[in-house]
């Protein structure tokens, strides 16, 4: 036991030590500065270094141009709360860009003023206040937190910016963004912009979409743990709808939505893994602490609650004056305090948990992997902000918000894992406690196959809701025909297209298994190839693929685990119709070009994503394809050439079907053909794979 806690231990210096190593990399070439001045030489977006901004305690936000150059700047903001209710920052920017129309984000509230000057203008920005319905959020010259600057090409402009901040804002300055701002073209703030409205609206909906899923699946069992874990979605679901309607909507929504939901979220998950661990037979003394903590997350819960009605500023919460208990307000103390039980719950819970795992529970591995992934997150992303990698990183920024995004789609799932592994042990009980009862156990048995199959199907809506709608004339395509079957309701084929500029995206997949697993696999790559959509272009498939392939390892945690070897073979093509060009990259995935009654195959890599056992780095290659007004492209997955049928019961093959496309007048027929010939063919035989066939002309 000593030599693994030496080993752990040694883990973690080593990943501290990495990330250091990395931050002192990263910011060893930052960009040249001349005095304290900062120097643009690009128009991506990009965090400012904390060392150029310049801090003034003082909350008139109507101070004049010439009194702020008059006053005393310092170089670091106070983390102490200030009887002033705001302080202002100012930036020096050399404009070395392509453009001069640059903006400015400073992403933490609404409450500001900005004033920037150089030598060709001066701009005063009006003060924007909470307390005025009345003010527009939106206008030519702002969008929510971002201002529209004009800084010429070749000069100096200096920025003023006041910030409204509360007891709650400066706590951790360094942590909370108080002091990150980020400077780039107008049109990449525009953009970041929706991406991150984007983000937050599809995190609503999937929260919404699994809470309705976990609640189908109460009805069904009458399992009480569905019911909370569906209380959980509405506490994620009312945190994200907070953070949507008063950081991208502009609507003024209760301020105190974060700790509220925290609470919330806290005392229904503690009280989840209670049931789960099943603490009342098995450990009686932990139950007891259990019982209390989820009693206190309430009482934070209603605290915030109620101090919500002060909105704004939440009187208790805020008002220094009137509470001034170590100069943060009293309402701070159950924030400060909400954490340490939900620490000690964690800890106590992951050595129960390992506990129960020893002692042979399956349950209590899918729960030790539930409560890794996000530790692990966790622990390097905080690292990673008392390092300054992430608030001095706009990329990384934006990374690491993915990440964890994504992880708070993952955890439900997981907890649903959880729970359909604790049904599946309690039915085996009850099927060895009934063994004699033969009718009996064929009438349960009977019962649990139907809530499967139900489950199965609500899973389906989920996954045909992922799969994104066919518009022909939105994507560019003059025809598109598709057979998609999975076999088992769900499955592990699945496609995904996108548009962006003047090229299209399709991309056809076909993952690890089938059913369930290979559901799940559809879903977290659809939700990677999102991801990869936000940075990368889409005129590049290979670079799509390597993309989709290391965010699959590193999601999936291939190179530490052999146990979790999942992949998949996929195809990417990328065209531009105003090129007329066609562009495919395939691993383990072939591309058929019909040009009048000839068959043309483009072979993708002998390779698949994903898989541990592979070689590092891979190596794809691109096809460049001119296409004209009587061609077409076909793509399909070995589940048609791999069916079993016929006279001889061999396999259908791949001769068959280009036979059937080269006979045929257009894609609409060739497809049916194939089908139909297909079905006959397989007769009596037992589909073997999920089934995907796609067919598209585009001039």
């Amino acid at each position: 036991m000593k030599n693994k806690l030496f080993y752990l231990f040694k883990f973690i210096i080593f990943i501290f030590l990495f990330i250091f190593n990395y931050n002192n990399f990263v910011f060893s070439s930052e960009i040249q500065t001349q005095n304290d001045t900062f120097i643009i030489h690009n128009d991506k977006l990009k965090n400012v270094p904390r060392k150029y901004l310049r801090f003034l305690e003082h909350g008139d936000f109507n101070l004049t141009l010439n009194k702020l150059k008059e006053s005393k700047w310092e170089n670091e903001l106070s983390t102490q709360q200030s009887f002033y209710d705001g302080f202002w920052v100012k930036i020096k920017i050399l404009n070395l860009s392509s453009t001069s129309e640059m903006g400015i984000h400073h992403h933490w509230n609404f409450e500001k003023r900005i004033i920037y000057e150089n030598s060709f203008n001066f701009k005063s920005f009006n003060f924007l206040d909470y307390n005025n319905d009345n003010y527009e959020y939106m206008t030519k010259d702002r969008i929510w937190y971002d201002y529209k600057i004009d800084m010429p090409r070749g000069d100096i402009t200096e920025i003023y910016s006041f910030f409204r901040s509360r007891p709650l804002d400066r706590m951790n300055s360094h942590s909370n963004g108080l002091d990150r701002i980020a400077i780039g073209s107008w049109e990449e703030i525009q953009v970041s912009e929706l991406f991150r409205a984007g983000r937050y609206f599809i995190s609503l909906l999937i929260y919404v979409l699994f809470g309705l899923y976990f609640l189908s699946f109460y009805f069904i069992s009458k399992e009480n743990n569905y019911l909370w874990i569906t209380l959980v979605l509405a506490a994620f679901s009312y945190t994200n709808l907070g953070f949507l309607f008063s950081s991208i909507l502009g609507i003024r929504f209760n301020y105190l939505y974060g700790p509220l939901g925290f609470s919330l979220i806290a005392g229904l998950i503690i009280h989840i893994l209670r049931n789960l661990l099943d603490l009342e037979n098995n450990f009686l003394k932990f139950d007891r602490l259990f019982k209390w903590t989820i009693r206190l997350y309430l009482f934070f819960a209603l605290f915030y609650f109620y101090d919500s009605f002060d909105y704004p500023d939440g009187e208790i919460y805020t008002n220094l004056i009137k509470y001034p208990i170590h100069n943060y307000g009293v309402g701070t103390i159950p924030l400060y305090l909400s954490f340490i039980p939900l620490i000690i719950i964690a800890i106590i819970s992951l050595f129960l948990i390992f506990i129960l795992w020893r002692r042979g529970s399956k349950l209590s591995g899918y729960l030790l992997l539930t409560f890794s992934i996000p530790i692990i997150i966790g622990v390097v992303s905080t690292t990673a902000r008392i390092l300054g990698i992430y608030d001095e990183n706009f990329k990384i920024n934006l990374f690491v918000q993915g990440i964890q995004s994504f992880i708070s789609y993952l955890i439900p799932i997981m907890f649903g894992m959880v729970l359909a592994e604790k049904y599946n042990e309690v039915r085996k009980k009850l099927i060895d406690e009934l063994e004699d009862k033969v009718e009996e156990r064929t009438i349960r048995l009977s019962e649990a196959n139907q809530l499967i199959t139900e489950s199965i199907n609500s899973a389906s809506l989920i996954q045909n809701a992922i799969l994104p709608k066919i518009e022909r004339e939105n994507f560019g395509f003059n025809e598109f025909e598709y057979l998609w079957e999975p076999r088992d309701i769900v499955g592990g084929d699945f496609y995904w297209m996108d548009k962006k500029d003047e090229w299209t995206c399709f991309v056809m997949a076909d993952c690890t298994g089938h059913g369930i697993p290979g559901a799940f696999m559809t879903l977290i790559s659809s939700t990677l190839l999102d991801r990869i959509k936000s940075f990368e272009e889409l005129s590049q498939p290979e670079r799509i693929l390597n993309q989709l392939d290391e965010l699959l390892e590193e999601t999936l945690k291939l190179k530490d685990n052999d146990v979790t070897n999942f992949g998949m073979d996929v195809g990417v093509c990328c065209f531009s119709r105003k090129r007329n060009k066609l562009l495919y990259s395939g691993a383990k995935m072939n591309l058929y070009h019909k040009i009048d009654n000839d068959v043309q195959e483009y072979k993708g890599d002998k390779i698949s994503l994903g898989y541990s056992q592979k070689p590092h780095p891979i190596v794809l290659h691109c096809h460049h394809i001119d296409f004209s007004i009587n061609s077409s492209f076909f793509m399909f997955s070995d589940g048609i050439t791999d069916q079993v049928g016929g006279p001889k019961n061999i396999m259908y093959g791949k001769k068959r079907i280009l036979k059937i496309i080269s006979e045929t007048s257009d894609v609409k027929n060739s497809i049916h053909d194939i089908s139909k010939d297909l079905e006959t063919y397989q007769r009596s035989n037992k589909r073997r794979d999920d089934l995907s066939l796609f067919g598209f002309s585009i001039a």
